[in-house]
């Protein structure tokens, strides 16, 4: 029976070991997949009502709504822009929200260019339902300050 019992717990440890991706996880495996210009794996990690969404000033224009959108959009994409790889340089996550800085690099006739940009990622059930992305930005303007650690024991008052 002892023998039994061990190989029924053996059995489904591998399903308790693994747990399900971190949104931070699933947005950083869409990202791979952009790299390697694999729509297929990226559309696998999005709703099949994905939406895609660009942000200027007081408005937002949804670019997709659909899996399918999508993945004929990126298929576009990728044929006009050649060579195109992202490095995420910061990433954030709350709760099912990611926020990304990213920085994007292309060839254009030889010469290498980027330009980085703002995305925020809302994920569910371990997919991209929606994502947001601000305006791209010339990476050389992105100023990330060095973390500065509080001063502790010096309070002061601030208000009389």
């Amino acid at each position: 029976m002892k023998p039994f019992l061990c190989a029924a717990i053996l059995s489904v440890l591998p399903f308790t070991a693994s747990a399900a991706p971190s949104s931070s996880e699933v947005v950083e495996s869409f990202i791979q997949a952009y790299n390697q210009h694999d729509v297929g794996l990226m559309v696998s990690h999005t709703t099949d009502n994905v939406t895609w969404m660009h942000v200027t000033g007081k408005k937002v224009k949804v670019e997709t709504s659909t899996k399918a959108e999508f993945g004929a959009a990126m298929t576009d994409y990728f044929e006009s822009l050649k060579g195109a790889n992202a490095t995420i340089l910061d990433i954030m996550e709350s709760g099912s929200y990611v926020s990304t800085v990213e920085r994007v690099t292309w060839d254009n006739d030889g010469e290498q260019l980027s330009q980085c940009s703002i995305g925020t990622f809302r994920v569910t059930e371990g997919k991209l339902a929606e994502f947001w992305y601000f305006p791209a930005h010339a990476c050389d303007e992105l100023s990330l300050k060095p973390e500065v650690a509080p001063e502790v024991g010096v309070l002061q008052q601030t208000q009389y």
